[in-house]
């Protein structure tokens, strides 16, 4: 689920708060790093689970139009279309994901009242509308409204986004949609022919590379924080170190980190990785900033010999 690229925009959080600290609890950040990674898998299940919820309280409304006093034709023969949608029925029965659930005890148990307000919000909605102008459905159709409900519908309910992230420090903006495209991923792998016994995807691609990975980029950054300021330094000389951007700063020390401890990474690789990061979370022009800086620095650990690759590493080297 979590790429490695991902793991990177973690690691570059957590080291940030770090750095940030005043008391520089290693071992705290590095716990709370991964406590960040099992929250957003924790997200990720609970977002799975709601198609479910959805479908009990239309149920319920159901039934309780059907007990009217006096009631309609529409009451007495409603349109089921959405109680009986294929995907959140895959999703309702998926041992796996079941098994998560009542492992981590993950449910909306206590938010019956934020989703019933959802559904209301969700029923007015021009997917719901669109997706309820017949009565019968194809598997592609019931695929492309909850596809939907997470790509459009949920973003735009902020009563929902609110609440989540006030449920957890770790579920953040970035997170929410993180996860969201992963739910969306998982849906789109679903097939007429997948069952009850589908999976859904896990936490890491490979648990213990992405662990490792996770570990010493974290710890050797710290480790390596004087050596790797004093390379940045003497590149930056026309530049008022402590006037740089943190965030640049940090960066650069974690592509540091990369081309020297992680041998087998292509140096393209980690340059592109960590450029496209400067992009995201620091100044227009860091990117160029980076680039520049970076490239000074590959040549001379190359020149030095204090940077060895091997294997894929060698690619593009």
């Amino acid at each position: 689920m979590i790429s490695r690229r991902y793991l990177r925009i973690k690691t570059f959080q957590a080291l940030y708060a770090y750095f940030q600290s005043e008391d520089r609890n290693t071992k705290k950040a590095e716990n709370e790093l991964f406590l960040s990674l099992e929250r957003m898998y924790d997200l990720y299940l609970l977002f799975l689970s709601l198609g479910k919820e959805l479908i009990h309280l239309s149920e319920l409304k159901v039934e309780e139009a059907k007990n009217k006093r006096l009631p309609s034709q529409d009451d007495l023969n409603p349109n089921l279309k959405f109680i009986e949608n294929s995907i959140f029925k895959l999703l309702a029965e998926n041992y796996s994901l079941n098994a998560h659930l009542k492992e981590k005890k993950i449910s909306w148990s206590a938010d019956m009242e934020l989703i019933g307000k959802f559904l209301v919000f969700f029923r007015q909605h021009e997917v719901y509308t669109t997706y309820m102008n017949t009565r019968t459905s194809t598997f592609e159709e019931d695929q492309k409204l909850v596809i939907d409900i997470y790509k459009k519908v949920i973003p735009e309910y902020e009563l929902l986004i609110a609440e989540l992230q006030d449920k957890s420090i770790f579920w953040g903006f970035d997170e929410i949609d993180f996860v969201l495209n992963m739910v969306i991923k998982t849906i789109k792998k679903f097939t007429p022919e997948s069952g009850t016994t589908e999976p859904i995807m896990s936490l890491y691609t490979d648990f213990e590379e992405d662990v490792q990975m996770v570990k010493d980029l974290f710890r050797k950054t710290i480790l390596n924080d004087e050596e790797n300021s004093r390379l940045i330094s003497e590149k930056t000389k026309n530049w008022d170190v402590e006037r740089i951007a943190m965030v640049d700063v940090i960066l650069m020390k974690m592509a540091i980190t990369e081309f020297k401890e992680f041998k087998s990474v292509p140096v393209k690789v980690t340059l592109n990785e960590y450029i496209d990061l400067a992009k995201w979370y620091s100044t227009p022009q860091s990117n160029i900033f980076l680039n520049g800086i970076l490239d000074k620095l590959v040549a001379e650990m190359r020149k030095n010999g204090t940077m060895k690759k091997v294997g894929k590493g060698l690619l593009e080297n």
